[in-house]
């Protein structure tokens, strides 16, 4: 006589939420340049040239530009490679990230 043996599988997926966004801005210090702010929007934020200019004429006028929103590790990261790069180059520059 064949014996049938059931298992019962259950797959779990626990529930994930969203992950928290943080913002990153730019603040102005009259020390930082246009094209330094430029340069490291496209680089470090990977933002379009046109992108870049205006986020800098905010920071110019407004006197703080929004980079981008990400997960904290990566908002934090961003923040510590601009701020390390300010300072190799002379500026005092800081950011401020803030959850969304």
């Amino acid at each position: 006589m064949a014996v049938t043996v059931r298992t019962h599988r259950t797959t779990f997926f626990p529930q994930l939420g969203k992950p928290k966004l943080y913002l990153v801005s730019m603040h102005y210090d009259k020390y930082i340049s246009w094209e330094f702010s430029i340069r490291i929007l496209m680089e470090v934020f990977h933002k379009s040239r046109e992108t870049a200019e205006a986020i800098t004429n905010d920071i110019l006028t407004d006197g703080e530009g929004i980079c981008g929103a990400y997960m904290f590790e990566i908002a934090e990261s961003k923040a510590q490679i601009v701020e390390d790069q300010a300072k190799k180059e002379g500026l005092s520059l800081w950011f401020l990230i803030e959850e969304v």
